[in-house]
């Protein structure tokens, strides 16, 4: 006898069982991102400019953190933005701190000018690991198992900055022999392969390559009207297109102000366990350099610092506490 029942296929339903408090899955919601703009190209390609161009657009202010020898200066009769001297050691750990600073000073979006230092100038990630293997870190004959944790905190900080970032990577330069149009040929100079890290431009939303003649390809850009586009001296009509591309989705909600969080960390009636949450919260954001003025009112001190000082004393006049981890 041949069985002949059908059985109805199943709907799956995600609420017959209590949800995983790690895997909240729910509903996908296109939200408004956060630039985290790559502009590669060899040097005179026009990446400092097109930089500001775009930062103009993006929000009101804007702070340029220049590696060595800076020149957006030259720029200031044409776009407004604040700059601190260029920093001459380009370590990770420099770039962390200044990016603190910039979140403390609440700017819309920040110009990294050319991040590239950070991985081949001086103090940067190439030259601690050479030092670290000249030291013999870890009992390894590489550096990097030293230094690679120090690096991954710097990408880490430069994507948690509660705004826009613009980063420059500089590229190699590859020279070739082009026809024009009266058949004459010259030589013409590409930016090759950007110098840092392999795949590093791909961590991006979006990554343009320039030449130059300030031409820019836009080789990635989760849009339609951008991915692929081929712009001559990007301007302001182009920084638009970016900027509703960035801007179209629902807003999401901003990080507490580091002024906020300052003020949590002064208020009279905080508790240990409080503050540590409090600590856990800055160095997810690695906010630990925001310098405050101490409770003297004169001494700067490290958020980081205050913040564990006073949870410490805390713990000691009431050890009752529910202690922090």
């Amino acid at each position: 006898m041949t069985d002949t029942m059908t059985h109805p296929q199943e709907t799956p339903n995600p609420t017959a069982r209590p949800l995983h408090p790690q895997f909240p899955f729910g509903p996908a919601v296109k939200t408004r991102l956060p630039g985290r703009i790559a502009l590669m190209g060899p040097s005179g390609s026009g990446k400092t400019y097109t930089a500001l161009e775009l930062a103009s657009a993006l929000g009101p202010t804007t702070a340029v953190i220049e590696a060595v020898h800076g020149h957006a200066s030259k720029y200031a009769d044409r776009f407004d933005f604040d700059l601190c001297p260029p920093l001459t050691y380009c370590s990770p750990e420099a770039l962390i701190a200044v990016l603190a600073e910039c979140a403390a000073r609440g700017y819309a979006t920040v110009i990294v000018d050319p991040y590239t230092l950070f991985w081949s100038g001086n103090g940067g990630v190439l030259e601690q690991v050479d030092d670290a293997t000249k030291r013999g870190a870890g009992g390894n004959k590489s550096g990097w198992s030293e230094v690679r944790p120090r690096e991954r905190r710097m990408w880490d900080a430069l994507f948690a900055y509660p705004g826009h970032v613009i980063a420059t990577l500089r590229s190699k330069t590859e020279y070739h022999l082009e026809a024009d149009e009266q058949g004459r040929h010259a030589m013409r100079r590409f930016g090759g392969k950007p110098e840092h890290r392999d795949g590093a431009e791909y961590e991006f939303n979006f990554v343009g390559a320039m030449d130059s003649d300030n031409t820019l390809v836009v080789l990635k850009a989760l849009s339609a009207d951008l991915s692929g586009a081929v712009v001559t001296k990007p301007g302001a009509e182009f920084a638009a297109r970016v900027r509703d591309w960035l801007e179209d989705g629902e807003p999401s909600a901003p990080p507490v102000p580091v002024t906020e969080l300052i003020a949590q960390a002064r208020h009279p009636e905080a508790t240990y366990a409080g503050l540590g949450l409090l600590r856990d919260t800055i160095r997810g954001r690695f906010l630990e350099d925001v310098l405050l003025a101490d409770d003297d009112g004169v001494t700067l001190v490290r958020m980081d610092d205050y913040i564990t000082r006073r949870g410490r004393s805390l713990q000691a006049t009431a050890p009752q506490d529910a202690h922090a981890s």
